[in-house]
């Protein structure tokens, strides 16, 4: 074995440079595999090591009221309870500005779990607790910096002028949405009653955190049977981990797939890479083998040298992922619970290693198979020419590491069905890919002989070149062809959403959008908005809450044969009803038909949104019973539409017809569109007269969008390039692999008469139809993973943008097999001599 392992570094020292396709192929694959699994491996420990922290409890209570005192008093006999209720609103001063936030008010007994940290380190209920004359607040040193104050300035908060007494370094139990949401800020319960927030139709949340000696399961049980009448809806540390490691496990899949689709196509660099470099060898292996040296041993020499190379190029891609991981760690590390401790990464960087290790021997076998099987009695001729098969026992070690491939897929994917479908779409994909490849060759054999071609030699020529034997016809869709595809539906999605953000200012954002105004304070806040010059128009339309009790008169839970635990989730499930006046949604009828304006003595009519009412399978005429603020309203469905995907607007379940909901209003939306440094001093100005009505600015809003945006279109560059350079590595081992037949067969035509000008032509005519069958394929491809995700999850329709995903697949393919051709080229040295002792 140790004289196979020198001969085998002998050889690669002397002539191993030309791989370096392989290496570099494995390297890209194998990178963003290990940068994506050590990036979901450190996020998740660091978020699901202990929900507890996270949820703030062993188990948590939601109501959007308080608790009757029975059941309070029930919780306390049986646990620890730590009330925190929560109320969107606006902090500001009178120069910074408001800015939306979340208001937090807090006990003694917060947190439950973890430690909340303060600076100055003071404790919560100091801070909180009323001291010369003002309530004590404690907020983000994100939201200090934006409004420009610190410890000791006063801040409006509702109803009060409250002074900020801390800032908040460490909240254990802060929300991840929460910088998007508005920001955490801590006051105590009795501040929130005075800052007159709490109000009848108020949208309040109340967080009864659990802290018990039992199992969390066993107590909600009995919290259940001590009211199984109940609709509280209650969450256990271990649901808040479910939920987060399978939205993780999602996002994590996507990512690992695209890692384990570009080292599939790094693969294909690996086959011809070796495949190259074995046809540099034939000579050798012919000399061997007629020296007696067994196919056995001789095998081991080139599996040696696989393993070298791959376990070498692995390493080096695992510990660069690796590198990425922590990278992106650090990066969101002030945002997310990140551990960055170099034990996390060991189990991604073994598992990148491993499918790095048996992609390479997976696509490598068939070439030494290949190339083990040549006769050495070609030594008498020329070796450009030598027929060479892989026998039967190599496919089957290769089928065996295509088996070993996908076991490991689906351990290593967090989501098996994501595995599962990728498994499923490569099978489709290959299938499709070959039945693809058959018909252009069916097609090429036929415009061969067509007759407007006689005439047309170097075009006839690139013709045949598309069907011939060896045609890069097949690695050339499946490298780049599947690069292109990320690439199309990439830019497609991105290209989209850029598209919708920037064609909502100015034309169809409103500059201030205004929430949970009171029937009250509806004229006040309208006159203060209407009293600035650059007010172009103000919309407000009613907002009602409700709950959908019954369908045609049969309560939801005998339809859908609901369990307890399915009634009480039904019952948190809210319906914001408004009018249709002033459309402030935009929306578009999907079915039926509006009513006519006069609908007295008729039956309330409703149009319910499009995926409301395909989950509960709707359809026109049913008849819905809802109940608004405690009362039964009974409506006719008549229509069902459809609203934007994104909106900087507002968002209604149910649009009712006018006058029918007046009996249940009590409070109201805006949307006012006016100058944006306007909008600014009006949202100062209705602070102060309205203070509990929330206020956002589209521009803030869109900002925020368009950084979120911007850092994710880097990511997918990223991501896309590194996949697009790995088929790019491909095309140059398809064409090392492929010229010596290339140049042969250009000797061949220039021995017979063809012009050296015919013959380039002729290849520059290959590579070009090459391009446009490769992005035709990229573009139906990319638009299908695209267009559906697009039309259906965010209701963008978007079909008039294929044309940039055309541009996009045409220029790059286009782009590249230039080069690809140059490079052929330049090496296309045509020697008529070597037909003479050629048995090609």
């Amino acid at each position: 074995m140790r004289f196979l392992l020198d001969i085998a570094w002998r050889d690669l020292r002397s002539s191993g440079s030309s791989l370096w396709v392989f290496c570099v192929c494995l390297i890209l694959g194998v990178t963003l595999v290990s940068a994506s699994g050590g990036l979901y491996r450190m996020i998740s420990i660091g978020l699901l090591s202990d929900t507890r922290v996270l949820m703030g409890g062993d188990l948590e209570v939601d109501a959007n009221e308080p608790l009757p005192a029975d059941v309070l008093a029930w919780l306390r006999a049986n646990a620890d309870v730590s009330v925190l209720i929560e109320v969107d609103t606006m902090l500001g001063t009178d120069t910074s500005g408001f800015l939306r936030v979340e208001l937090q008010s807090t006990d003694g007994l917060y947190p439950l779990y973890g430690e909340l940290v303060l600076q100055p380190n003071l404790d919560l209920q100091t801070v909180t607790a009323f001291q010369d004359d003002h309530w004590g607040v404690a907020i983000d040193p994100v939201l200090a910096d934006r409004l420009n104050i610190g410890i000791n300035d006063n801040v409006y908060v509702g109803g009060l002028i409250m002074k900020v007494r801390a800032l908040v370094q460490y909240q254990p139990d802060r929300g991840l949405s929460a910088d998007w949401r508005g920001t955490p800020v801590l006051i105590a319960e009795q501040a929130l009653q005075a800052s007159g927030l709490v109000q009848p139709g108020s949208r309040i949340d109340y967080n009864y955190r659990v802290r018990t000696g039992i199992g969390p399961e066993a107590w909600r049980e009995r919290f259940y049977q001590a009211f199984p009448e109940g609709i509280w809806e209650v969450r256990t540390f271990n649901n808040r981990g479910e939920r987060l490691s399978e939205t993780l496990g999602q996002i994590a899949s996507g990512l690992l797939i695209i890692g384990f689709s570009t080292l599939f196509i790094g693969g294909l660099g690996v086959f011809n890479s070796i495949q190259t470099y074995l046809q540099s060898k034939l000579s050798t292996i012919a000399v061997l083998r007629a020296l007696g040296l067994r196919n056995r041993r001789l095998a081991m020499v080139y599996l040696l040298q696989v393993g070298i190379l791959s376990g070498g190029a692995s390493l080096v891609g695992s510990l660069a992922g690796g590198g990425l991981a922590l990278t992106g760690a650090a990066v969101i590390a002030s945002q997310v619970p990140v551990v960055t401790t170099l034990t996390s990464l060991i189990v991604p960087l073994v598992i990148s290693i491993c499918f790095g290790l048996l992609t390479a021997y997976t696509f490598a076998l068939p070439a030494i198979g290949r190339a083990l099987s040549v006769d050495p009695a070609l030594l008498f001729r020329d070796m450009d020419g030598a027929a060479t098969s892989t026998p039967r026992n190599w496919w089957l070690a290769t089928v065996t590491g295509g088996v070993l491939i996908v076991m490991l897929v689906q351990i290593a994917l967090p989501d098996p069905l994501f595995g599962l479908g990728f498994v499923v779409v490569t099978g489709f994909l290959l299938g499709l890919l070959d039945l693809i490849v058959k018909v252009i060759r069916h097609y090429a054999r036929t415009l061969d002989d067509n007759p407007l071609l006689v005439n047309r030699f170097a075009l006839r020529l690139a013709m045949a070149n598309l069907h011939r034997p060896g045609s890069p016809l097949r690695a050339s869709l499946l490298s780049l062809g599947s690069a292109l595809t990320l690439l199309v539906a990439c830019t497609l999605i991105v290209g989209s959403l850029v598209r919708t953000i920037h064609n909502t200012i100015p034309a169809e954002s409103p500059a201030l959008i205004l929430y949970d105004i009171s029937s009250d304070q509806l004229s006040p806040v309208v006159a203060s908005i209407e009293q600035y010059p650059g007010t172009e128009r103000l919309d407000t339309a009613p907002l009602v809450r409700s709950r959908l009790t019954e369908i045609n008169g049969r309560l939801l839970e005998e339809i859908y044969d609901m369990n307890r635990k399915q009634i009480r989730d039904a019952a948190q499930d809210e319906y914001k009803l408004s009018y249709s006046s002033n459309n402030i949604d935009g929306v578009t009828l999907v079915r039926g038909a509006w009513w006519d304006n006069d609908n007295t003595g008729n039956m309330p009519k409703i149009a319910m949104e499009d995926r409301e009412a395909n989950q509960l399978d709707l359809t026109i005429g049913d008849r819905l019973t809802f109940v608004a603020e405690g009362r039964p309203l009974q409506v006719e469905l008549a229509a069902v539409f459809k609203q934007k995907g994104i909106q900087t607007k507002f968002w209604f379940e149910g649009i009712v017809s006018d006058g029918d909901l007046d009996p249940f209003i009590n409070r109201y939306v805006g949307a006012a569109y006016m100058d944006n440094q306007e909008a600014i001093a009006a949202q100062t100005r209705i602070a102060a007269i309205a203070p509990n009505v929330i206020s956002v600015r589209t521009a803030m809003l869109l900002s925020t969008a368009r950084e979120l945006l911007g850092k994710a279109s880097v990511g997918l560059a990223v991501v896309a390039g590194v996949s697009l350079s790995a088929s790019l590595l491909v095309l140059i081992s398809v064409m090392a692999t492929g010229r010596t037949r290339q140049v042969y067969d250009a000797t061949v035509l220039h021995s017979l008469g063809a012009r050296i000008t015919v013959i380039r032509r002729s290849l520059h005519m290959e590579y070009l139809l090459l391009a446009f069958i490769t992005s035709v394929f990229a573009v139906v491809l990319g638009s299908a993973i695209a267009l559906p995700l697009l039309n259906y999850r965010l209701k963008l329709p978007s079909e008039d943008l294929i044309w940039l995903g055309a541009i996009t697949a045409l220029s790059v393919s286009m782009v590249s097999l230039s080069l690809g051709s140059r490079y052929l080229l330049r090496r296309l040295r045509l020697r008529p001599a070597i037909l003479l002792r050629s048995g090609g």
